[in-house]
This record gives C-alpha cells, sequence and structure tokens, in this order.
C-alpha cells in the first residue's frame, strides 16, 4: 500500500496520533515496516477519552504494541464528564483537547511532523459534510494533505488511500487494532453519511466520488484566489493604525468588490486584531446591505469591545476605546510641541506671547469662528464638520483651538485664522 510520505523527511522526528483502531493502527504498521528508512526516530501518543468501556482495554493493547516493538509512547486521560453533563458537543469538544495535547506534546518532544490516520473516505466525509451544512464558503472543502500548526507540521499520509484498501492490508498483514463500535450508531452526522449515505454513492455504478474529489480541488483553488484578493485589497485600501485599534476602509471601494470577496476581507481584518468572534454569513449581509445603503452615517456594535463606524465613504473597525477617546482640555502658556489625542500641535517660537494662553479642547455648542477673507462673517463649527463632512466620532476628537480672548482661532487641520497660519501647525498623527 502506497502511502503519501513527502511531508517528512530522514532527518526529522514524527509522532502519530494512535486510536488503536484500524487506520492508525495500519498506518503504524507501514511505518514499523516498509517506510521505517523514511524518518530519524518514532513515537506515538494515544488518548484515552474514557467515554467507552474499551477505552481502557485499547489503552492497554496501546502500551504492550510499543513495548513490543520498542516505541516511545505517550497516554493522555481526558475527563469530559462536564462536557457530557452540559450537552455539549462531544466530538468538538475532545477534538480541541486533543489538539491541545498534541500541540503540547510536539512542543514538549521538539518533534517535527504529526501524523494522523485520515484517509480518502474520511475526505469524502468531509466533503459532503461541509456541503451538507454549508461549511465551505470560507474555508476548504475537505482536509488537507498537510498544514502547519505552531511550531510543527500535520500531515495526513493516508489521504489518499481509501478504506477498503485499508482493510485489505490489514487483511494481508493481519494487523492487530481495536474496532470503535460507536462508528457504527448514526447519532452524529458524520457517521450517518459514513455508514448510509457514502455506501450508497458507492455502490451506484453510475455516481463516482472522483468527481467529489475534482470539485474539492477546483474550490481551494478558487478559494486561494478570493483570499489573495482580499490580501491585496487590504494592503492597497486599508489603513491600519499601528496599535491595530483603528482600521480605516473606503466604503465605495469596498461596495465594488463580489460579497464574497467581502467576507474574506473582513475575516482576514479580523484575524488581524485577534476578533475571537465568528460572523456568519447572514450577519455578514446584512452588513453589506447597510454599507451599500444611502445612509450616511450609523455604527454597528460587532462585540462589546469592537465597533463598525460608518462615515460617509468611509467605514471604520475600532475599539469601544477609540471612540470615547476624547481628551481633556489644555492649557498652553508658552510656545511648544503639544499632543491632543491623535493630534500633534505645534506652537512656533514666534508665537505672539500677548496672545497666551490658548485653550485647546474638543467642540463645544455655539462654537463660531471668523472666516478668512472678512472682517465680521462667522461659521458655526457644526456647519464647517458637515461640510467636511467628518465623521461622528471624529468630531468628538478634533481640537478647537482659543486664544486668550475667547476666540476660536483653529478647527483641527480643516481651519487656522489667517493671523496665525505662520504660528500654529497641526496635523493627525493617530495612524502613523
Amino acid at each position: 500500500m502506497e502511502m503519501n510520505s513527502t511531508g517528512w523527511s530522514k532527518d526529522d522526528h514524527i509522532v502519530l496520533a494512535v486510536s488503536t483502531g484500524i487506520d492508525s493502527m495500519c498506518l503504524l504498521h507501514l511505518l514499523l515496516n516498509e517506510y521505517q528508512h523514511t524518518y530519524r526516530k518514532l513515537t506515538c501518543i494515544h488518548v484515552n477519552h474514557g467515554l467507552r468501556q474499551e477505552s481502557a482495554e485499547e489503552e492497554t493493547f496501546f502500551k504492550t504494541f510499543c513495548e513490543k516493538h520498542h516505541i516511545d509512547y505517550y497516554i493522555k486521560h481526558l475527563d469530559l464528564n462536564n462536557i457530557v453533563e452540559a450537552g455539549n458537543s462531544i466530538q468538538n469538544e475532545s477534538r480541541q483537547y486533543r489538539y491541545d495535547w498534541f500541540d503540547f506534546m510536539m512542543k514538549k518532544l521538539k518533534a517535527d511532523v504529526l501524523l494522523t490516520a485520515h484517509h480518502q473516505d474520511d475526505q469524502i466525509e468531509t466533503i459532503f459534510y461541509r456541503l451538507f451544512t454549508g461549511r465551505f464558503t470560507r474555508s476548504t472543502l475537505g482536509i488537507a494533505y498537510e498544514s502547519n500548526r505552531q511550531h510543527y507540521k500535520l500531515c495526513r499520509p493516508l489521504l489518499n488511500i481509501s478504506k477498503d484498501q485499508i482493510k485489505k492490508y490489514q487483511s494481508e498483514f493481519h494487523v492487530p487494532f481495536y474496532e470503535d463500535t460507536s462508528n457504527h450508531k448514526n447519532v452524529y452526522v458524520r457517521n450517518d453519511i459514513r455508514n448510509r449515505i457514502l455506501p450508497a454513492i458507492l455502490d451506484n455504478e453510475q455516481l463516482s466520488i472522483d468527481h467529489l474529489l475534482k470539485l474539492k480541488s477546483w474550490h481551494d483553488q478558487e478559494l486561494e484566489t478570493l483570499r489573495n484578493l482580499a490580501s491585496q485589497f487590504i494592503d492597497e485600501k486599508a489603513l491600519i493604525k499601528a496599535n491595530q485599534t483603528k482600521i480605516t476602509i473606503p466604503r465605495t471601494s469596498f461596495n465594488q468588490l463580489t460579497d464574497n470577496v467581502k467576507v474574506h476581507v473582513l475575516d482576514q481584518i479580523f484575524e488581524k486584531i485577534s476578533l475571537a468572534t465568528s460572523i456568519s454569513d447572514k450577519m455578514y449581509q446584512s452588513w453589506f446591505d447597510q454599507f451599500a445603503s444611502q445612509k450616511s452615517q450609523f455604527t454597528i456594535d460587532i462585540t462589546d469591545k469592537w465597533i463598525i463606524q460608518i462615515s460617509y465613504d468611509t467605514f471604520i473597525i475600532m475599539t469601544n476605546t477609540e471612540m470615547n477617546d476624547v481628551s481633556s482640555i489644555k492649557v498652553i502658556e508658552t510656545p511648544h510641541t503639544y499632543h491632543f489625542g491623535d493630534y500633534e500641535i505645534i506652537i512656533q517660537s514666534d508665537f505672539p506671547l500677548e496672545q497666551l494662553p490658548l485653550t485647546i479642547r474638543t467642540r463645544q455648542n455655539g462654537d463660531r469662528f471668523l472666516l478668512n477673507g472678512s472682517e465680521n462673517k462667522h461659521k458655526k463649527v457644526s456647519r464647517l464638520l458637515i461640510d467636511c463632512k467628518i465623521d461622528a466620532i471624529e468630531r468628538n476628537r478634533l481640537p478647537i483651538v482659543i486664544n486668550a480672548e475667547g476666540n476660536v482661532i483653529a478647527v483641527g487641520q480643516l481651519y487656522i485664522n489667517k493671523n496665525y497660519k505662520h504660528y500654529i501647525n497641526i496635523r493627525n498623527i493617530g495612524d502613523e
């Protein structure tokens, strides 16, 4: 039986996850015989879930086999009683526990490659599962031969081998194994696919699983294209603050993307900011409809910490601290460089001292300023902010500079009184 051993080299320390079922035991038999020259060291690991009466027997069998063949081995006992009592998914939770332990062991052993015994029937089962449950729009359609984890590589060398081939190999070489009887119960969706749907397809001569494998290949290539387009959009269009608490995206450019690319743009951004919440396709579609609407300003709550602020032709993904970061009043008595929130305000050394002190604060109701070129015509600060399409959050962060006489002489970068243009320089350094 020819498996795919391209995922590791002769110098690698490989670790095999052994359940004691026919698949992992046949893989172990291959590694000890035909493929014994393909690695430097082999270690086996086993997880005892403690959910079946046979678990203790399987553990004993595993120990005996490894000791007989002089293989280093490790065993992990899981306590899943709390999961069972809470009614949570045992399959999902136990898988997470297993891989957490795998990560720990691979680091402890300083091993290079972890092997699992997933085979072609598992591949077909996964394709069916993701198709029928809608779990394919943002992930690969099936199982990858290899994937990179924290500090090691995960390989599935039997992925091109069918269950029937494994059974024939076991029969030919009399490979010992333990049968997990729970796999025959159609309690879980995957078991139902494995035991009822897949056999019916294999029995029909007009149906071929090869077409599913081709579909997986095509789908995964298209998925990679979508991810690349999303990454390119982020690189070219998104303005990401250095501390990643604020990401600004042009609304029109985003709306021109296909919905599939939009999903991956947001997925990648949320991954960058370590947003743990998973956003559903339905929720994304609701957002896209709002982005494309005629509303000029509104806010979408993502989590307790993160929001999306839509303002005219931009939308900003930001933390609540960014939104609420309103600086206190500053009183300036000497020329110098000052910081007010995200703004740097430089008061030149030749600033007229009789005009000091200056006050820097955020806007207040009734604020107005003298229009440049006019002796007595004023304009409200609120009107200026509307005309310049400044979003609601930025309006409450913009520095307003007041001279000693109580007159507004600067409004952020939007306005500086003509008599002070040579003395005051204001710039936004928040996105640098």
